[in-house]
């Protein structure tokens, strides 16, 4: 008979299997060491050899998204090789057989040699036609690959730019930073900041071919390639400042505020609070502009990224203004702070001076009034932000952090994470129904001071607020007293809860948020605010770029 291996196939088959691997995978150096046949890019080969064509795999798992790929296709490949465990023996290896000779004899591949690396690009558009969708990226990557092969005089240009963008995409990669949109966000800033300030001209791929159009350049060709350049290594440096801005909290954010440990461990602190209440996008242009500008000045980023912060939460959280009001003029205080045209106070007060006519003293007082407390709060998009930042200021308070993390809040329901102190259905409840009509229940049960952050809403239910309350040494495991939030723990001061309470728990986070968005706007001048926002302003067709704050909140 057959001789048969320990797993089951025959002594032929292995020996085919061997043959494989010697063939197409690795062979065998003098050393005794692996000669791998199959070789990837730089950022992605290590990983490819280590994990996925090694028998064994390392311990580094993934960290970009394309070693994420490779493993995933890997897992998908063994998966679908198993699908033949379920046969007999003989039936299982004549199908493995068959696997084999559709892959090494009837796959066919067309082999075309480009003489330069600006080629590539041009050729992998084109042939993309009918594939997915290039991005606007890889659109504006091809076309200025094909530049560099148009100018009539010697270049570099194709180099640069496939170095800049291998940087840019591993950038990205590490930032989790994937999707399309980030491109284009990343596309967009940097235009915004370095050539037109303008968000209705910006119109994408489109906007960088028609700045260096080879046509606008005849017998120029030498500026025009000094230009493309500028505009290569300004990208790449604005994908830094981009990928910090929108993801703070990455190992290696802020690099080059590390000599000042103090301010970038701020600055970490801010540009979170910025991704938290969900507005970034509209301030990328101006923070690119700041970091290239002042590079190693971690202060004048922490006052701008500050204002910033108070500028989104004010106009659109607190006031609910559209999602591009103001944005031309801060769009135009980056583009002149690149260009050298303003110096830091003309832009601290150009963004002072947008920020009084958006949202000034006289409406943040009204927004903080007394009489705003019994407004619906529950359906307000900042609740869960306004709340954790109280939250975070109570623990500051205290010289702590919050112990529960933005990013469990957000992995949760709305629901989930906001308790109504007094409970939306008193039904059957004397001790809620002895205090509150029906009227009375339903005009203080969305009241911004009835709302608090919790992680335990599920057992809070509409009990009574005695047992809500609880105490540090009741044998009751989920009540405000041993709440992992200072802001539950603080309820604790009062005895009990009515309309009384209410209402000065509402007075005094209001008289909070006063105080914790006050932004100084005395003192400024009219004209400092740009006129390009009042010709912008009602911009119906731009981009609004705005995260979306929470989600129904």
């Amino acid at each position: 008979g057959i001789r048969r291996s320990p797993l089951g196939f025959s002594e032929k088959a292995l020996g085919l299997a061997h043959g494989i691997k010697k063939n197409f995978i690795a062979a065998q150096e003098s050393n005794g060491q692996p000669l791998f046949k199959p070789s990837l890019n730089a950022d992605t080969d290590h990983f490819f050899k280590s994990n996925v064509l090694a028998d064994q795999p390392g311990v580094e798992g993934p960290q970009i998204t394309s070693e994420r790929r490779l493993a995933a296709a890997k897992s998908q490949i063994a998966a679908f090789l198993e699908a033949a465990d379920g046969a007999v023996e003989a039936a299982r290896e004549e199908w493995l057989r068959t696997l084999y000779s559709k892959v090494a004899t009837q796959l066919r591949f067309t082999l075309y040699e480009v003489e330069t690396e600006a080629e590539v690009g041009v050729i992998f558009e084109v042939m993309n036609d009918r594939g997915k969708p290039l991005t606007d990226l890889e659109k504006v990557k091809n076309y200025l690959l094909y530049t560099s092969i148009s100018l009539d005089l010697p270049n570099d240009l194709a180099k640069s730019v496939n170095g800049a963008w291998a940087e840019i995409l591993r950038q990205l990669m590490a930032s989790a930073l994937v999707s399309s949109a980030d491109e284009d966000h990343l596309l967009r800033a940097h235009w915004l900041a370095h050539y037109n300030p303008q968000p209705r001209q910006w119109d994408g791929s489109k906007s960088v071919k028609g700045e260096f159009d080879l046509r606008q350049y005849k017998g120029r060709h030498a500026d025009l390639l000094d230009r493309l350049h500028r505009y290569t290594e300004g990208l790449r440096a604005s994908c830094v400042s981009f990928c910090d801005a929108s993801q703070p909290v990455r190992p290696d954010a802020f690099e080059s505020f590390k000599t000042d440990l103090k301010a970038r461990t701020q600055v970490i602190e801010w540009s979170e609070k910025l991704v938290r209440v969900g507005v970034v996008a509209t301030f990328l242009p101006l923070l690119l502009a700041v970091r290239e500008r002042w590079p190693g000045e971690p202060s004048k980023y922490l006052e701008i990224l500050k204002l910033c912060e108070a500028f989104a939460f004010r106009v659109y959280r607190l006031k609910g203004s559209r999602a591009d009001a103001g944005q031309s003029a801060l769009f135009r205080v980056g583009y002149d702070l690149v260009r050298n045209s303003w110096d830091f106070d003309r832009a601290v007060a150009a963004i002072k001076s947008e920020l009084r006519y958006r949202c000034g003293d006289r409406d943040f007082e009204d927004l903080t009034s007394a009489t705003s407390a019994g407004d619906d709060w529950y359906g307000w998009p900042g609740l869960r932000y306004f709340l954790y930042e109280y939250e975070v200021a109570l623990a500051s308070a205290q010289g702590a952090s919050p112990d529960v993390s933005w990013k469990e809040l957000r992995s949760r329901d709305l629901q989930d994470t906001i308790e109504h102190i007094l409970p939306q259905s008193i039904d059957q409840q004397p001790y809620w129904r002895a205090r509150f009509s029906k009227q009375e229940h339903q005009r203080y049960i969305h009241n911004l001071g009835n709302l608090t952050l919790t992680k335990h809403n599920s057992y809070y239910l509409n009990k009574p607020f005695p047992d809500k309350k609880g105490e540090v040494d009741a044998k009751v495991e989920h009540c405000y007293a041993k709440s992992p939030l200072y802001e539950e723990r603080e309820l604790t001061q009062w005895q009990s809860w009515d309309m009384t309470s209410i209402d000065q728990r509402g007075a005094k986070l209001l008289e909070w948020t006063k105080q914790r968005w006050s932004v100084d706007l005395s003192n400024l001048e009219d004209e400092e605010r740009g006129v390009e926002s009042v010709e912008y302003e009602l911009d119906e067709d731009s981009d609004l770029l705005v995260d979306g704050g929470d989600d129904g909140a």
